[in-house]
C-alpha cells in the first residue's frame, strides 16, 4: 500500500471531523482542544495504517475515540473540582493555579493508600476490583480505605464552609 501524504489526509477529513467534534464539545477552545488532540494521534498512527478499512473508518472510529476520552477528562475533572469547590473562598483577581491548589487541599488529609484509592475509584473511575490488583490489596481493603477517604473529604469540605 501506497504510503498516505498526512496533508492530503487532513484536508481531505477536516470537514467531517469537526461536525462530529462539534458533537461532543460545546465550547469552541474544547473543540479545537479535541480537533488538535484527534489529528496528533492521526499523524502520529498514519504510518501504522494498513488499508484493512478506508482511510475515513479509520479516521472516524479514532475521532469517536479520542472524543469520548476527552469528554471522560473533561468530566472527571469537572466532578473533582466540583467535589472541592466549596473550597473556594477566594476573590477573584486569585490566579487559577492558586485555586486549584487550595481546591485539593483536603486531599492532604488522607494517607497516601487512601488518596490513591479515591483517585483511582472516583476521578480514574477503575472498578474495585482493578484497584485492589494494582495495589495489591484486598478488595475489603480497598472498599474500607474508600469509605474512609470519602468520609474524610466530606468533612474537610463541610469544616471549611462547603457541601
Amino acid at each position: 500500500m501506497a504510503e498516505l501524504d498526512f496533508a492530503g489526509v487532513y484536508a481531505d477529513s477536516k470537514d467531517k471531523v469537526w461536525k462530529l467534534v462539534s458533537r461532543y464539545v460545546f465550547l469552541r477552545e474544547d473543540r479545537e482542544d479535541l480537533f488538535q488532540e484527534i489529528y496528533l494521534s492521526v499523524h502520529r498512527a498514519l504510518p501504522r495504517f494498513r488499508g484493512e478499512a478506508s482511510i475515513h473508518t479509520w479516521i472516524y472510529k479514532i475521532t469517536v475515540n479520542t472524543a469520548i476520552n476527552y469528554v471522560k477528562k473533561q468530566n472527571r475533572h469537572k466532578w473533582f473540582k466540583k467535589m472541592l469547590g466549596s473550597l473556594r473562598i477566594m476573590e477573584e483577581e486569585v490566579q487559577e493555579v492558586a485555586a486549584d491548589v487550595l481546591t485539593l487541599k483536603p486531599l492532604e488529609k488522607l494517607n497516601p493508600q487512601q488518596r490513591m484509592i479515591l483517585i483511582l475509584s472516583d476521578v480514574e473511575e477503575k472498578k474495585l476490583e482493578e484497584i485492589a490488583e494494582i495495589l495489591k490489596i484486598p478488595v475489603g481493603t480497598v472498599k474500607s480505605n474508600l469509605h474512609r477517604a470519602r468520609e474524610i473529604i466530606k468533612k474537610e469540605v463541610r469544616k471549611n464552609g462547603g457541601l
